[in-house]
This record gives C-alpha cells, sequence and structure tokens, in this order.
C-alpha cells in the first residue's frame, strides 16, 4: 500500500490549517510574546535588604525590640542599641508594647526601619555583639576593615548582625540573591534565593505555569477554532466523491486528517516552546532540555479535545457545531476537575495522616486537617480526640509517648497559619485510665512548635530559637484540676516585663533551658534525640552540633556542644535526621544522604537518593546492633532502607505500600508502622520488613461517595488539567515538591504523571475507533 495518496492528505490539511487567518494571529502573539520576554534577565548580588518574608516570627521581633527599649539593663546591649536607632514613630508603638499594650505594627514599617539601618552603621559596637551569637560568615566580615569591602558587602554584614542580635527571629536566607532585570534595569525587588534555587523555581514552577496556561488552554481553543472545519469541508459532496475515488481506505484517510489538524498545534507548540528553551538558556542561563518534551504532550494534549471535533464533525458536517461540542465537553471535563479537587480539598486531604505513635497497642495520628485521631481496632475506625476538618484553623504538635499508659501533645489556637499561635500553648496528657481523654497540664514555653521525648524520664519543647526541658513527673504532677488552676491564675498575674518575656518565648514555669549560651535553634532546624536521652543531635542552617549534658548532671545546667560540622549546600534546606546505633543519617534537598559518626561526626559515606527522588522524613532502626539501618519515605510516596556497615552504604528495595505519609518505629514492640493511602497503617516486622497486618478503618459517607462516583468519573472522563503536572514532572525532572508550611511541618504535592496520560490515551482512542466505524458505515 503506497502511502503518498496520505501524505498528500495530510499536507492538504496542513495547508487548509495555514490559510486560516486565525493561525497567523496566533503565530503573530506568540513572536511578540517572545518578544516581550526575552529583555527579561538576572544579576548576583548579596543578601542584604530585609522582606517581610524574612521575619520568621515576628511577635518575638517586635517584643525583644520592646524590650531593648524600655529594659534599663539592656540599653548597651546590641538589642537596645539597634531598638534606639529606629525611627520615633516606631519606638512610640514599641514602648506602648512595653508598657503591656495590644500594638499591632504592620511589618512593612518594620522592613522598612531594619533596612534603614543598614547603610548607617553608628548603632554598632562591638563590644555589645561580643554577647550575640555570631556565624561565621558574619565573624569572616568583622575581621575585615571598611577599605576592603564593598557596598553591597557592607549592607550584608549590617543585616548578618541586626540578625544576630534577634536570634530566632528571621528565616534563614541564601548568602546571595537573584536580582532579576528587564532591559538592564533591576526589579524593585529581588529573589532571596541562591542561583541553584532560583533554577528549580523556574523549573518547577514558572516554566509549567506559562506552558500549562500558554499551551493548555489558549492554543488548544485556537487550534480547535481554526480546525474544526476540516472534517465539514472534507465530507463537502465534491471532495468526499473525489477522496474516495482514489484507492484510499476511509479509516486511513479519516486518521490523515486527524494527523493533519495536529500539525497546527504542533507548528505553534515548537516555536513557542524553543523560544522559551532560548530564551531561558540565553537569558537566565538555564538550559533544560526538558522543556523540549512539552512540544509532544501539548499535541496530545490537543489531539483529546480534537477527536472530539472530529465526531463531532462527522456526525453534523458543521464547524459551528464542531466548535461548540468540543467547547461542552471541555466544559464537562473542567467540571468533573473541578469537584474532584473539591472532594481531594474538603474530604481526603484533611483525613491525611501526617505523623503516627503508638503508646502500648494504641495508634494515635495526626491529620492534615489539624485534628489528633486514635484507632479503635473494636469499630475498625479512627476516632477524633481533636476535631480534624477543612476549615480547622488549629493545629497539633505531633504527640509524644511518655510511658504506656501517657501520651503528651498539645493544641495551637489558630496554628495552621501562624505556626506559633496565640501566647503560651498548654500541654495535654492522655491516659489510659481516663479513656484517652485530654487533660491540661503544664505550660509549654512560648510558639512551642514541636515536642521531643529525651529517654524515659524527660521531655524537650523546641519554640522559635530555644530548647528547654522538663520532667515526666512534673507533667504528669501538673495534669490535676487543681494544678490548671494554680497555672490559671498565676499566669493572669503579670507585669510588663513578664508578658515581654512570654511574647519573646522565654522558658516558663517547670521548664528550664538547656541551650549553650550562644547557640540558637533558628530556621531551618531539625533535632533528633538518642534513646537514652544523653544526646541531641541538631541542624539549624548548615550547622550539625552533637549536645550532651553536663558531666554534673545538674538539672538545670545547659549542655554543651561536643561536636559540629557545616553541611554542604543552601543554608536555607531543611534536614532530616536519625540514629541508628553509631550511625547518623542526615538528607537534605539537593544534596546526597550523608552518614556520620555519631560520636565525632566524622563523615562515613555519601550516597544519592535513589530514583531521582528526596527524603520527606527518616527514621533509625537497630538501636543496638553493629549495622545501622534507616528507613526513608521519599516524596514520590515509596519507602526503602539504607544500611551502613561502617564501610559502606547501600539503598535496599522498595518496601511496604505505595504513597507511604508516614512511618513509626515501636523499638519496644520491634514493629514499624507505615501510614499510607490518606489513613490507612500498615504493620511491618522491622526484621524482616514484611507487612504483619493492616489497619483499614471504614469509610465515612463522603469518603464513600468519593470512592464510589467521583473516582470512577474522574478515571471514564480524561482529566486534562493534571496533564499540566505531567509537564511540570518533565520540566523539573522531579516526581513531587515539597512545600514547608511553618513549623517544621512540610507538605508534599506528589505529580499524577501516568494517570491523565493513561486516560487520555484511551479516551482519544475509544473516540477516534467509534469515528472511524461511523465513518467506514455512513454512506454520505
Amino acid at each position: 500500500m503506497s502511502l503518498k495518496p496520505y501524505l498528500a492528505i495530510i499536507s492538504d490539511s496542513f495547508r487548509a490549517a495555514l490559510s486560516s487567518r486565525v493561525l497567523w494571529v496566533a503565530i503573530v502573539a506568540i513572536w511578540l510574546l517572545l518578544a516581550l520576554l526575552m529583555p527579561f534577565g538576572y544579576r548576583e548580588d548579596f543578601t542584604t535588604d530585609f522582606r517581610w518574608q524574612d521575619f520568621y516570627n515576628g511577635t518575638r521581633m517586635k517584643a525583644m525590640l520592646a524590650r531593648g527599649l524600655v529594659d534599663p539593663d539592656g540599653a548597651d546591649t546590641a538589642l537596645g542599641r539597634i531598638a534606639v536607632s529606629l525611627p520615633e514613630d516606631l519606638k512610640r508603638e514599641l514602648q506602648f508594647v512595653g508598657e503591656g499594650d495590644e500594638v499591632r505594627i504592620a511589618y512593612s514599617v518594620l522592613v522598612d526601619a531594619l533596612n534603614g539601618l543598614l547603610d548607617d552603621t553608628s548603632w554598632y559596637d562591638a563590644d555589645a555583639w561580643k554577647a550575640a551569637i555570631r556565624l561565621k560568615e558574619l565573624r569572616e566580615l568583622d575581621a575585615l576593615s571598611d577599605e576592603e569591602l564593598s557596598a553591597s558587602l557592607k549592607r550584608r554584614r549590617s543585616r548578618l548582625r541586626i540578625e544576630a542580635a534577634m536570634p530566632g527571629v528571621f528565616q534563614a536566607r541564601s548568602q546571595r540573591a537573584i536580582l532579576l532585570t528587564y532591559a538592564g534595569m533591576d526589579f524593585p525587588t529581588g529573589w532571596a534565593v541562591d542561583k541553584p534555587q532560583f533554577e528549580r523555581l523556574i523549573n518547577q514552577f514558572v516554566l509549567p505555569l506559562m506552558i500549562n496556561w500558554l499551551l493548555g488552554f489558549i492554543l488548544v481553543f485556537l487550534g480547535i477554532l481554526v480546525t474544526a472545519s476540516i472534517i465539514p469541508d472534507m465530507l463537502q459532496p465534491g471532495s468526499l466523491h473525489l477522496l474516495l475515488s482514489k484507492p484510499i481506505s476511509r479509516t486511513i484517510l479519516l486518521l490523515a486528517k486527524f494527523i493533519g489538524g495536529c500539525a497546527f498545534v504542533l507548528v505553534c507548540v515548537t516555536q513557542l516552546v524553543l523560544g522559551l528553551y532560548l530564551i531561558a538558556g540565553l537569558r537566565l542561563d538555564i538550559w533544560n532540555a526538558r522543556l523540549l518534551l512539552c512540544i509532544p504532550v501539548s499535541v496530545f494534549l490537543f489531539s483529546v479535545f480534537y477527536s472530539v471535533s472530529v465526531l463531532a464533525g462527522l456526525r453534523w458536517r458543521s464547524p459551528i457545531l464542531a466548535i461548540g461540542v468540543t467547547v461542552i465537553f471541555g466544559g464537562i471535563c473542567l467540571l468533573v476537575g473541578f469537584i474532584g479537587a473539591l472532594f481531594d480539598g474538603l474530604v481526603k486531604n484533611p483525613d491525611q495522616v501526617r505523623q503516627l505513635t503508638v503508646v502500648g497497642d494504641d495508634v494515635f495520628a495526626t491529620t492534615r486537617g489539624g485534628g489528633l485521631i486514635r484507632f479503635d481496632d473494636a469499630q475498625s475506625k479512627w476516632i477524633e480526640i481533636f476535631e480534624s476538618g477543612p476549615a480547622n484553623a488549629d493545629r497539633v504538635i505531633a504527640p509524644i509517648r511518655l510511658d504506656d499508659d501517657h501520651l503528651i501533645t498539645a493544641r495551637i489556637r489558630n496554628g495552621r497559619f501562624n505556626p506559633f499561635g496565640s501566647g503560651a500553648p498548654e500541654l495535654n496528657v492522655l491516659s489510659r485510665t481516663s479513656d484517652w481523654v485530654p487533660e491540661p497540664s503544664m505550660r509549654l514555653p512560648t510558639a512551642t512548635t514541636n515536642l521531643f521525648r529525651a529517654g524515659e524520664g524527660s521531655v524537650l519543647a523546641l519554640n522559635t530559637g530555644e530548647l528547654s526541658m522538663t520532667s515526666r513527673d512534673n507533667i504528669i504532677e501538673t495534669a490535676t484540676k487543681e494544678a490548671a488552676k494554680v497555672a490559671d491564675n498565676d499566669a493572669g498575674e503579670t507585669n510588663w516585663l513578664s508578658k515581654l518575656n512570654s511574647m519573646i518565648g522565654t522558658q516558663t514555669q517547670g521548664f528550664h533551658e538547656i541551650l549553650p549560651e550562644r547557640v540558637s535553634l533558628s530556621q531551618p532546624r531539625s533535632l533528633v534525640v538518642a534513646d537514652d536521652g544523653r544526646v541531641i543531635y541538631a541542624v539549624t542552617g548548615s550547622r550539625l552540633m552533637r549536645l550532651q549534658p553536663p558531666s554534673n548532671d545538674q538539672e538545670s545546667s545547659r549542655w554543651t556542644v561536643t561536636a559540629d560540622f557545616t553541611l554542604e549546600g543552601d543554608q536555607s534546606s531543611q534536614a532530616h535526621l536519625a540514629i541508628s546505633g553509631e550511625r547518623l543519617l542526615v538528607t537534605r534537598s539537593e544534596q546526597p544522604a550523608v552518614i556520620f559518626d555519631a560520636n565525632t561526626l566524622n563523615v562515613i559515606e555519601k550516597i544519592e537518593c535513589p530514583s531521582g527522588a528526596e527524603a520527606m522524613s527518616v527514621i533509625g532502626l537497630n538501636p543496638d546492633q553493629q549495622t545501622a539501618r534507616f528507613l526513608a519515605v521519599l516524596t514520590d510516596g515509596r519507602i526503602r532502607e539504607l544500611t551502613s556497615n561502617g564501610e559502606s552504604a547501600k539503598w535496599g528495595e522498595f518496601i511496604g505500600p505505595r504513597e507511604a505519609e508516614c512511618v513509626y518505629f515501636d523499638s519496644a514492640k520491634n514493629r514499624i508502622y507505615v501510614a499510607h493511602h490518606i489513613d490507612r497503617v500498615d504493620l511491618l516486622s522491622s526484621d524482616t520488613l514484611e507487612r504483619q497486618s493492616t489497619k483499614n478503618p471504614s469509610l465515612s459517607g463522603w469518603r464513600r461517595l468519593d470512592q464510589w462516583l467521583i473516582t470512577p468519573l474522574r478515571t471514564v472522563i480524561p482529566q486534562t488539567g493534571e496533564l499540566g503536572e505531567t509537564v511540570a514532572s518533565m520540566i523539573s525532572g522531579k516526581t513531587a515538591v515539597e512545600i514547608n508550611d511553618g513549623a517544621n511541618e512540610n507538605q508534599v504535592i506528589r505529580y499524577k504523571i501516568l494517570r491523565p496520560v493513561l486516560s487520555c490515551s484511551i479516551f482519544v482512542l475509544v473516540m477516534l475507533t467509534i469515528s472511524c466505524l461511523y465513518f467506514t458505515t455512513s454512506d454520505f
């Protein structure tokens, strides 16, 4: 069979598309858009100016500056010298704060005031800053004279001095920032990210967004307008009879016309994608060849809608009706996708497990909806302790086990939108004897974000920058009605200094601070405690520390740093820590996993994460065995084991279920708990890593509706919008993206890559099959 007639038909369809004025309007619009984007560029400079996004805890900063003004003992401190150098209007507001009044100060006012101190350094005094926590970069800059520093480096040094005076207030930022330019002119603000982060932002967010809108909506709509007339024109008596007079197959004739129509989009998409690729490479130094894969994906997306247009054109022989039916189909896809997203956000996501804790045989979990739940084996369902829901503004601190009969946690009011809530949260004790009903106990330090168990007898509370300790006995004893009343009465009798201390986040009654005097755990930070509670490993920024209590073992004494290490990579990257025997595992974004000697923090080995994914959480197994074992939950939802015998480390095969959310190791019973598929929990043996049992909760009415109606609809009707996630995955080279949503809690968004491709492929095949059958069996 000769292909020449069919190639001629494809060429004829292509010429018909080229004759459309809409096509040329689209081509001109593409070139105008590329011309507008071409002047974009960038340049690197040091991160100097403050932005409101740099404030990790604005309440703490406001209180610290107020204390620097009103506290007579703080006049000659670094904080006091900064406070007195602020504008007079702001100082008056801070004076009211220091007197105990509730005063709202806009972040923009604080930003302008701090930026005004960057050039005028009369507030700086070397003696006042000796007691401040100075990073290595600041110590190096302080060692240089003003003549050796450029204007940008002087501003950078001023910023670091301000940050050193107020620990626990600012987010860690990259040393260098990207400044966008247009036609050589700087944009008003820069991106406080370094070059690798800038590339990730462009590849993961900016380029996929542009592709989705330009190719996934505008060009598809224009393509349907241009190609809708191809099939009706073919069915005209003269044209169709002329074509069928030749020895050609009707089926292949129709497919040739279909391919010819898709060629229109190929022309437009190729120009746009190649233009974006060259602009990103020439102007932003981002040569991402994966961007070119958007060309076939965009043509494939158009083919979904065009297959509907072809069938409608065959049935009614009208371009207008073909366009109308295709638009209605697009609306149905959009509606089903919207309803599906609504069910994801309001029904499934609030039930998704975030952290697990096991007390005896009872399994507890926190949810993305801000709730605390317990699994009831008798009823085979989760029982709510703290309510979970999409509109719930509270956040529950991940609970920890005190003993086989007690669990502690805290609920942060409005903590989902403000990780620090309002004031000092109340610690809640849940006991088996009271059927796990929360009972109030002592007040936690203000802005507490995490709790940690330190051995059998102590508990740690981490807030904005400090780590405080209390004993198990204090918690249990305070969890009575009389103690709670006393605590409430004491809390009401405050003076201006105690109120400022509360806003700053200093220790509360029953807690004592354990960090060394010049150490602060600022964001981003991570922490893990050895099983015996005698060693703490912490990462703040790029600094990894090993802390131990003093040899005199006094309860109120501060711990000391016995070893430290500077991690590679961007200091604003979140780290994940796990301890197993004499080995410490540290994972960070865009960096290989590093295994350290737990005693000296000497690097033993580095190993890349498998499958191009990154670890979103890690735990340690086998604390008393020679071979260290770790489990890592990867961003693609799979779990892998990492083993290290002191000489080499290797990743094992995938274990456990897919779509894993978190893991928990119960060392007492040698079991691993894996939360997956929203709220299911599998129990694995830590020796064999094989599943022993499953906790499969019964579904609520809305979850059943989603399972039996919404999910089948999303399967049958092609989810063209989800192809945008396929595009984002191809451009970024990632299967998921991890977003920090405050208080050390990261949300992982996993891309749907294969599901939309399979759904759309099956739909196109079905539609083309129906069209071919109709065309071959009908008499035109």
